[in-house]
C-alpha cells in the first residue's frame, strides 16, 4: 500500500546544531514508584530561555529492573532504553519539546538528563 502524501505531516527537529546558549543538559530524576509515566512539557523553560533544544537524552537503568520507553511528541519518536544499561539517545524533538517516560516496575528510580548538544548515540550493559 502507498502512503498518502496528502497526510504527511512535516516537522521541524533541529539536530547537530550548536546551540547559542552553549551545552546544557536538564537533569530528571524519575521516580516509577509514585507513577508508571511522566510527561515533560518545556514550554516553559524555552520561554525563559533556559534551554533552545532537546537533541540529546541520557538515560541511566543501571539499577533499574525493566526497560524505560520515551516518546517525543510531535515525531512519534520512541526510545526503547533495557534494563541495566546506560546510553546517550539522539532525539527528533520539535519545539517546543514534549516528551513521555514510561516504566513498567512500580519501583525503578531513573536519573535521565535531557541534553541540547549533540552527542552520537551509544549504549553500554551495566551488569
Amino acid at each position: 500500500m502507498n502512503i498518502d502524501q496528502q497526510t504527511v505531516q512535516i516537522t521541524l527537529p533541529q539536530n547537530q546544531l550548536i546551540p547559542d546558549e552553549g551545552p546544557k543538559a536538564i537533569p530528571l530524576l524519575l521516580d516509577f514508584s509514585k507513577a508508571a509515566s511522566y510527561s515533560l512539557d518545556l514550554t516553559s523553560i524555552q520561554e525563559r530561555a533556559f534551554i533552545s533544544m532537546i537533541q540529546t537524552i541520557y538515560a541511566d537503568l543501571s539499577g533499574a529492573t525493566a526497560g524505560l520507553s520515551i516518546t517525543v511528541n510531535g515525531t512519534n519518536q520512541n526510545i526503547t532504553a533495557k534494563k541495566t544499561t546506560q546510553g546517550y539517545y539522539p532525539v527528533l524533538c520539535p519545539n517546543p519539546p514534549r516528551l513521555t517516560f514510561a516504566n513498567s516496575s512500580g519501583s525503578d528510580v531513573i536519573p535521565v538528563f535531557l541534553i541540547n548538544a549533540p552527542i552520537s548515540g551509544v549504549t553500554w550493559p551495566t551488569a
